[in-house]
């Protein structure tokens, strides 16, 4: 099979989305974080501190969901200037790469999301308790 040029270039928009929603949920996680602490400093509940350190979790998989899906990016972009200059091979390969690179940034997305179902599993307990 050959790799076309046009091929990398479709994932752009893609990649981009991607990292766009990511940083949007790194936000999100930073801002419950210190709302969570500052609640846990007034009433200390194990509820509290279970998503505390839910969180902490969370943020080192968005974190590494960030750095694949960057470097995904960064290795679309070179194999556009490798298939560019005719480096067919070295451009595939880079494409590959980049291609796995996507890849465990979805699986770190998909075990975040995991974690966030927990999250909300202790949220929904601590109210059936009342």
């Amino acid at each position: 099979m050959t790799l076309s040029i046009t091929t990398p270039i479709l994932l752009f928009p893609a990649i981009s989305l991607i990292l766009l929603a990511y940083t949007a949920k790194f936000a999100h996680l930073a801002n419950l974080t210190r709302n969570l602490n500052k609640q846990y400093t007034v009433d200390e509940t194990a509820g509290l501190l279970h998503q505390i350190k839910n969180l902490r979790e969370r943020i080192y998989l968005i974190k590494n969901m960030q750095m694949f899906g960057t470097g995904s990016f960064c290795l679309c972009i070179i194999s556009i200037f490798m298939l560019f200059n005719n480096w067919i091979l070295a451009g595939q390969i880079s494409f590959w790469l980049s291609t796995i690179a996507m890849m465990v940034a979805l699986y770190f997305s998909l075990k975040e999301i995991w974690l966030s179902t927990d999250a909300l599993k202790v949220v929904v307990n601590e109210v059936y308790k009342r």
